[in-house]
């Protein structure tokens, strides 16, 4: 499989889900109690596809929550070398593989499949919904989270149309959405995550209703709130950056 741009940017990738994990308050962590609630009981002694896994939290986590067996996924080979490093338990494996396709595995061939914040990294998110609801048991729980479309995940510029709207001190009271119905690829031009890699931008029906098109059955949905870090209180504190949604393969 060719290079990705997440092998170009690997080590600056592994340091940024480091210093996120390392926060108590920090998304990763909350995120991560998310996605297990909206398991539940599902999860004891599932099977599970961790999907675009990146270097490995995800799957790491559920074990200790109860997952029987995680099998992790990637198109970035550096990433899956870096999962493969920090991998603590022998039912952890890991595959370089295109969410797209999955062509390495089977119909039917997991009991769960989440995916965290990567479907922003997907360029064909049908395909991908198409791919899981083809792996997953009848009934399967699929739960994925992404950059909210409504705020965090719009196309925007650091420079030319910055995200917030600011305050006399330079501190962000509001969100600037402006160009919310421009799906597509963009790239914020800063040199965090969405500078580096860029994005895929779809509004927030066009997930819902593709996700319904592929033969799956919406079960709820999450707008987590950062909490008590102060770095992220004020907007971040009343306005969701992320979204989980919790499906099944109907």
């Amino acid at each position: 499989m060719t290079a990705t741009v997440y092998d170009k940017h690997a080590a600056f990738y592994v340091d940024f889900v480091d210093r996120g994990l390392a926060s108590e308050n920090g998304y990763p962590r909350l995120l991560l109690s998310t996605l297990v609630n909206c398991l539940g009981d599902r999860l004891a002694g599932a099977r599970v596809c961790d999907l675009c896994c990146g270097e490995g939290y995800v799957g790491r986590y559920l074990m200790t929550r109860g997952a029987r067996e995680v099998v992790g996924i990637d198109r970035s080979s550096a990433l899956i070398d870096a999962a493969r490093r920090r991998a603590a338990a022998v039912a952890l494996s890991y595959r370089v593989d295109d969410a797209q396709a999955l062509r390495s595995a089977s119909d039917g061939e997991f009991d769960v499949v989440v995916s965290q914040l990567a479907m922003m990294d997907v360029a064909d998110h049908s395909r991908m919904f198409a791919a899981v609801r083809r792996v997953l048991i009848p009934g399967g729980p699929f739960v994925f989270s992404v950059l909210h479309p409504c705020f965090e995940g719009r196309p925007f510029h650091v420079r030319d149309a910055p995200p917030y709207v600011l305050d006399g001190n330079g501190q962000p009271i509001a969100f600037a959405v402006r160009r919310y119905a421009s799906e597509g690829f963009w790239e914020s031009g800063g040199d965090g995550v969405r500078g580096r890699m860029g994005s895929y931008h779809r509004t927030l029906s066009t997930y819902m209703n593709d996700l319904l098109a592929a033969g799956f059955a919406l079960e709820r949905l999450e707008e987590p709130l950062a909490g008590g870090d102060a770095a992220q209180a004020g907007l971040f504190a009343e306005v969701p950056t992320v979204l989980v949604v919790a499906a099944r393969a109907a």
